[in-house]
C-alpha cells in the first residue's frame, strides 16, 4: 500500500488569503507543483495552510514548533471573520479529506477528517495516527523551510540532534525519549523522598515540641498547686465532681435553679464540661441575690446623687440671679423708683433743657444778625436805631453791649448742652437697668420652675411630699447616707459570695490545665504510633513502588537511548553515500569537497582526504545551505522513514545559493521526483527557470503576484 500524496488544498481567510477574495484552490495532480512569484505573494501561506489544517493552532506556537518566527503568529487574515482550510490526500484511489475552521458554526465541527465521503471523524489524534506523523516530524521531514535548515546546521546541538533524528525516521524513539525526559521521573522520585523525609522530620519535630509543651504545662499545673497524681483522667474527674457539687450547693443556698452540667467520664468530655461550668458560674454570678441587691442599691445611689447635683446646681443659679437683682436695687432703687426717674427725665427735664437751649439759640441768632448789620455800616455816623428809628441811638455802645451779651450766652449755651447730654446718658442707663431687671426676672421665673421640678423629682424618688419649709437638698443627702449604710452592710455578703464563685472558676481552670497535660500526652503517644499506622506503611510501600517504577523507567530510557544511538549510527552509515553524493554534486568545493555526520557528536563535518572539521567553522552560508539540503534530501527520501506522507514541501530552498548551486539543485530535485511528490515555492526567477527546464516530470505551475490586502494574490495557472 502506498503513502498519502497531496491532491488539493482550498484556502479562505488564512493569513495571506483574505476572506473577501473567496476560496483559493491549489491542485496537486502532477508529480511536481511549482508556486512562483515575488516575496510576500502568499506562497508560504499556501504551504502553511496545509500544516495548520493538519495540526491546528499548535503551528502558531513557538514552543510546539521550535520556530522563533512562530511567536505571536496570526492564523486568521486581519480583514477576515474566519479562516478555513480543506486539504485532500490521495492513496491508491482513496481520498482523505481534512477540514479545519477557526470559527464555531452550529451543526458543523471546527475540525474533521473523512475517507471517501464517509463518516466525519473529529479525533485529531486519529488523523495523526493514519498519517504516521506529529507536528515536529512534519516540520522536519515533510515541510522544508529556512528554520529547518537552521535547526540542522545553525541552531543548538540539541536542536540539530532532534532534527536529524526525525529526518532519519527515529521520531518515535526520540519522542519516547523526550517524553521520559519531560516526565522528570528522577525529580519526582526526589520530591517523593523529600516529602516522605519531611513527614518523618515533621513527626519527630512535632513530638519534641509537644514534649517541651508538656513540661511547661506540668510546671504551670504545679505552680497552681495541682499535685502530680491529679494530672490524670481520674484526677480530672475528681476535680470536676468537686466543682459540680460546689455549683449545686451555691444554687441551693441562694434559692437558685441548679444548672445541668454534662458528664465527664472520658477525656473528650472534659472540655465541654469546663465550658458548661464556666457558663453556669457566669449565670450564678449574675443571679446571686446579694449581688442583685447590691446592684439595686448602687443604681439607687447613682440616681439620688444625680438628683442632688441637679437640684444643687439649679438652686445655686437661682440664688445668683436673685443676688444680681438685689445689687441693681441697691444701686438704682426698686423698679418703681427707676421707672419714675426715667419718666421725669424723659417727660420733664429733657424737654425743659431743650426748650431753654432753643430760646438761647434764637436770641443768639438775633444778636448775630444785628452785629452783622452794625458792622456793615460806619457806627460813628449812625445816629438813629435801624429798627425803631430813635434819634438818640449810640451805635458803638449798642455794639459793645451785644458782644458782651453774646459771650455770656455762649457760656449759658454750653452749660445747657452739657445738661442735655447728661440727661440723655441717664435716660439710656435707666432703660438698660429696666431691661436688665426684666431679663433677670424672666430667668428667675424659669429657674424657679426648674427648681420646683427638681424638688418634685426628689420627692418622687423619696416617695414623700416636700413642704415649702423643708430643704430638698438635706432630705436627698440624708437618703444617700442611708443607701451608703446599706451598701456597707451588704458588701461583706457580696465578697463572700464572689469568693465561692471564684473558687468554682479556679477549679474549672485546674481542670483545663489537666486537660492540656492529658491532650499533650495523648498527642505524643499518637505521634509515636504514626510509623505503625496502616497509612504510614502504605505510604512507605508506595514510595518503594515509585522507586521500583523509576528504576524500570531508567532501564527503558537507557534501552531506547541505546537503540536510538545504534539505529542513528546505522542510518548515518546507510545514508552517508547519498549525503556525500548530493553534497559533492551541489556544492562542488575543491578544498573540502565532502561532508558527513559525526555519529558521536551529531555534528555536520566538512571532510577532505580523511581530515574533518566542523562545517560551521569552514563553510560559507551558501555551502552551509548546500550541506543542509543534502542532508534533508538524502534522509527525507530514505526508504526507512516512518511517516505515511509521500510529499515533500520546499519553501524557498534556494536561499543563499549562487546561480550554479541553483541549477545543480534543480537537477537533484529531478531525481527526487522519482520517489516523492514535490511542492516547491520560490520567489527567485532564475531558480524557477531552472525548475521549469530541469524537472522532466509533469508540473503544475501557479504564478502568484499583485498581492493586496483586500484581494490577496492574483493566482494564474499555467
Amino acid at each position: 500500500m502506498g503513502n498519502y500524496r497531496l491532491a488539493s488544498v482550498k484556502v479562505k481567510g488564512f493569513r495571506g488569503f483574505p476572506e473577501e477574495a473567496g476560496t483559493k484552490e491549489f491542485r496537486f495532480d502532477e508529480p511536481c507543483t511549482l508556486l512562483l512569484g515575488i516575496q510576500g505573494g502568499a506562497k508560504s501561506s499556501a504551504l502553511s495552510a496545509i500544516e495548520w489544517c493538519m495540526f491546528g493552532n499548535k503551528v502558531a506556537n513557538m514552543s510546539d514548533t521550535g520556530i522563533q518566527e512562530r511567536k505571536d503568529w496570526l492564523v486568521r487574515n486581519k480583514r477576515s471573520s474566519e479562516a478555513s482550510v480543506e486539504v485532500t490526500f490521495e492513496r491508491d484511489g482513496e481520498l482523505l479529506k481534512v477540514y479545519r475552521c477557526d470559527h464555531k458554526r452550529r451543526g458543523q465541527p471546527q475540525f474533521y477528517y473523512q475517507m471517501n465521503d464517509g463518516s466525519l471523524h473529529e479525533d485529531e489524534a486519529g488523523l495523526r495516527v493514519m498519517l504516521g506523523v506529529e507536528l515536529p516530524d512534519y516540520i522536519s521531514c515533510v515541510h522544508l523551510h529556512q528554520e529547518v535548515i537552521n535547526a540542522l546546521l545553525v541552531e543548538s546541538p540539541s536542536a540539530r540532534k532532534n532534527a536529524l533524528d526525525r529526518l532519519m525516521g527515529l521520531a518515535d524513539l526520540r519522542n519516547q525519549l523526550e517524553g521520559i525526559t519531560r516526565a522528570k521521573v528522577p525529580d519526582k522520585l526526589r520530591e517523593i523522598d523529600s516529602q516522605f523525609n519531611s513527614i518523618e522530620q515533621t513527626v519527630t519535630m512535632t513530638r519534641e515540641i509537644k514534649r517541651n509543651d508538656l513540661v511547661r504545662a506540668e510546671n504551670d499545673a504545679k505552680a497552681r498547686g495541682i499535685q502530680q497524681e491529679k494530672l490524670s483522667l481520674n484526677g480530672a474527674k475528681v476535680c470536676c465532681e468537686a466543682v459540680a457539687r460546689t455549683i449545686e450547693g451555691f444554687a441551693n443556698d441562694y434559692g437558685l435553679t441548679s444548672p445541668t452540667l454534662p458528664g465527664f467520664q472520658i477525656l473528650e468530655d472534659l472540655e465541654p464540661f469546663v465550658n458548661s461550668g464556666k457558663g453556669a458560674v457566669r449565670k450564678l454570678r449574675d443571679k446571686q441575690p446579694v449581688l442583685v441587691r447590691q446592684t439595686e442599691l448602687l443604681e439607687r445611689r447613682n440616681e439620688l446623687n444625680s438628683l442632688k447635683t441637679n437640684f444643687e446646681g439649679k438652686r445655686n443659679t437661682l440664688r445668683e440671679l436673685d443676688g444680681k437683682i438685689q445689687e441693681l436695687k441697691n444701686t438704682h432703687g426698686d423698679s418703681l423708683v427707676v421707672a419714675e426717674r426715667l419718666r421725669k427725665v424723659k417727660d420733664e427735664l429733657l424737654p425743659n433743657a431743650r426748650n431753654r437751649l432753643t430760646t438761647i439759640n434764637n436770641r443768639a441768632g438775633v444778636i448775630r444778625e444785628t452785629l452783622k448789620l452794625l458792622e456793615s455800616a460806619k457806627s460813628e455816623e449812625m445816629k438813629e436805631c435801624p429798627v425803631c428809628q430813635r434819634g438818640d441811638f449810640d451805635a458803638v455802645h449798642v455794639r459793645d453791649h451785644l458782644k458782651t451779651w453774646r459771650e455770656e450766652m455762649k457760656g449759658t449755651f454750653a452749660l445747657i448742652e452739657e445738661e442735655i447730654r447728661n440727661l440723655e446718658s441717664e435716660q439710656t442707663n435707666l432703660k438698660g437697668v429696666i431691661r436688665q431687671v426684666e431679663s433677670l426676672q424672666l430667668q428667675v421665673s424659669i429657674k424657679s420652675k426648674e427648681v420646683r421640678d427638681s424638688t418634685n423629682a426628689i420627692a418622687t424618688a423619696l416617695k414623700k411630699k416636700i413642704s415649702d419649709a423643708e430643704d430638698p437638698l438635706v432630705l436627698v443627702t440624708q437618703e444617700i447616707a442611708k443607701v451608703d449604710e446599706d451598701l456597707a452592710a451588704i458588701r461583706t455578703a457580696v465578697e463572700q459570695s464572689n469568693n465561692r464563685l471564684n473558687a468554682m472558676d479556679d477549679g474549672l481552670e485546674d481542670v483545663r490545665l489537666i486537660i492540656a497535660v492529658l491532650n499533650l500526652r495523648k498527642g505524643i503517644d499518637d505521634l509515636s504510633k504514626v510509623k505503625d499506622s496502616p497509612e504510614y506503611k502504605k505510604a512507605g510501600e508506595s514510595r518503594s513502588a515509585a522507586h521500583t517504577f523509576g528504576d524500570r523507567i531508567e532501564t527503558i530510557r537507557e534501552a531506547i537511548q541505546a537503540v536510538l544511538r545504534t539505529t542513528a549510527e546505522a542510518k548515518i552509515k546507510s545514508t552517508k553515500t547519498a549525503i556525500s553524493a548530493i553534497y559533492r554534486e551541489l556544492a562542488q568545493r575543491s578544498d573540502y569537497p565532502d561532508i558527513e555526520i559525526d555519529p558521536e557528536k551529531y555534528e555536520v563535518m566538512a571532510v577532505r582526504d580523511g581530515e574533518s572539521e566542523v562545517a560551521l567553522r569552514i563553510l560559507n552560508k551558501g555551502d552551509i545551505n548546500c550541506a543542509a539540503l543534502s542532508i534533508f534530501l538524502a534522509l527525507a527520501t530514505s526508504k526507512d522513514l516512518t511517516h505515511n506522507i509521500a510529499s515533500i514541501l520546499l519553501d524557498d530552498p534556494s536561499q543563499s545559493l549562487d546561480p550554479a548551486h541553483k541549477e545543480r539543485l534543480a537537477n537533484i530535485l529531478n531525481r527526487v521526483l522519482e520517489d516523492k511528490q514535490l511542492v516547491i515555492a520560490t520567489s527567485e526567477d532564475d531558480f524557477g527557470t531552472h525548475l521549469r527546464s530541469k524537472l522532466t516530470k509533469k508540473k503544475g505551475i501557479y504564478t502568484m503576484e499583485k498581492w493586496t490586502e483586500g484581494t490577496g494574490p492574483e493566482v494564474k495557472v499555467e
